[in-house]
C-alpha cells in the first residue's frame, strides 16, 4: 500500500460505532493515509477507550474540553494536523463519513489534474445510494470535466481534501458558526483562493439520520435553537461572499419562513418563528471573530 502525505481530520461526538467504522475505512484505503487525527468534542458514549484500545501507528487522537461544534472541532483539528504532522494535505469529514476504498485514490489523482485547487469535494451518496450534499456547480464548469472533474463554487466538511499551502493561505475555519455552514464559508474562501472541484469518483457514503434537508418546519423541539446558527450563519455568507440581490433575497425569503412556521409547525411555533428572526438578525451583523 502506498501512503500518501495526507492527514485524515475525523471530528467526533458522542457516535463511537460510526467513528469505528469511518476509522476502519479510512485505514483501509487503497493508497494509505499518513495520519488520522480524531478531534473528539468532549464525547461522553466511551469514544477515549474505545480509540484507546486501537493500535495503528498513524491514528492521533486529540480529546477537547468541551463540545466546540463541528466548527470549532474542525478548526482545532485543521490547525492540530498543521503543528504535528508535516503532511502537505488535510482529508476533512466528520464521524459518520464512510469513504469507499479507492476515494482517496481518486482524490489524490484529481488533485494531479488540478494542481492549482483551492479545494476538491467527493461523490457523496446516502445509504441507498441517493446523492447527497451535491455542491453547486460553476458556470463554467463543462471546462473543468477534461481532467475528470466539475467545477464547483462550495462544498462541505463531508470529505473535503485540502492543501496545507492553501489552509495558510486563507485561514481557518470560523469556530463561531459552531454549526451549520462553517464548511460553506471556509470553501467560499478556498474557492476564492484556487478553484474548487467535485470529483465523481471518490465516493464516499454519508451515514447521516436523513437524506433530507434540515427544516425548521418539521424538526424535533429539542433541535430547534440550532436553527439559530443556520439562518444567522447564512445572512453572514450572504454579506460576505454574494451579492446585494441575494441578502435581500435571503431577508425576505428568512422573514417568510419565520411567518410560515406559524402556520404549519407541529408545534413551538412560537419558539420556532422567533428563533429564525432571531438568527436573520444577528446575521446581518455578526463578525466571527475565529
Amino acid at each position: 500500500m502506498v501512503e500518501s502525505s495526507v492527514c485524515a481530520v475525523v471530528v467526533t461526538y458522542n457516535r463511537v460505532g460510526l467513528l469505528q467504522k469511518c476509522l476502519h475505512a479510512i485505514l483501509t484505503q487503497s493508497v494509505g493515509v499518513a495520519h488520522v487525527l480524531v478531534v473528539d468534542n468532549h464525547s461522553t458514549d466511551g469514544t477515549p477507550k474505545v480509540v484507546a484500545g486501537m493500535t495503528d501507528s498513524r491514528l492521533i487522537y486529540r480529546r477537547l474540553d468541551a463540545n466546540y461544534g463541528g466548527a470549532g472541532g474542525f478548526k482545532r483539528g485543521i490547525s492540530a494536523a498543521i503543528r504535528e504532522t508535516a503532511d502537505d494535505f488535510f482529508w476533512l469529514m466528520d464521524d459518520d463519513t464512510m469513504p469507499t476504498q479507492t476515494a482517496l485514490a481518486a482524490l489524490l489523482q484529481a488533485r494531479e489534474q488540478v494542481p492549482q485547487f483551492g479545494f476538491l469535494t467527493a461523490n457523496v451518496r446516502w445509504k441507498d445510494d441517493s446523492p447527497m450534499n451535491v455542491p453547486p456547480i460553476a458556470s463554467d464548469w463543462a471546462e473543468s470535466t477534461r481532467n475528470g472533474v466539475i467545477k464547483v463554487h462550495e462544498a462541505s466538511f463531508v470529505s473535503l481534501f485540502v492543501s496545507r499551502a492553501r489552509v495558510h493561505e486563507v485561514g481557518l475555519p470560523f469556530a463561531d458558526f459552531y454549526i451549520w455552514h462553517d464548511d460553506t464559508e471556509f470553501t467560499l474562501r478556498l474557492a476564492e483562493a484556487g478553484n474548487g472541484y467535485y470529483v465523481p469518483s471518490a465516493i464516499v457514503i454519508h451515514e447521516s439520520q436523513s437524506n433530507q434537508a434540515p427544516l425548521i418546519y418539521r424538526d424535533v423541539a429539542d433541535r430547534i435553537p440550532r436553527y439559530y446558527y443556520l439562518y444567522r450563519n447564512e445572512m453572514y455568507i450572504c454579506r460576505k461572499h454574494k451579492s446585494r440581490l441575494t441578502l435581500v433575497k435571503t431577508f425576505v425569503r428568512d422573514i417568510y419562513v419565520s411567518l410560515k412556521v406559524i402556520l404549519v409547525a407541529p408545534d413551538h411555533r412560537l419558539s420556532r418563528s422567533i428563533t429564525v428572526l432571531r438568527g436573520t438578525m444577528s446575521g446581518l451583523h455578526f463578525v466571527p471573530k475565529g
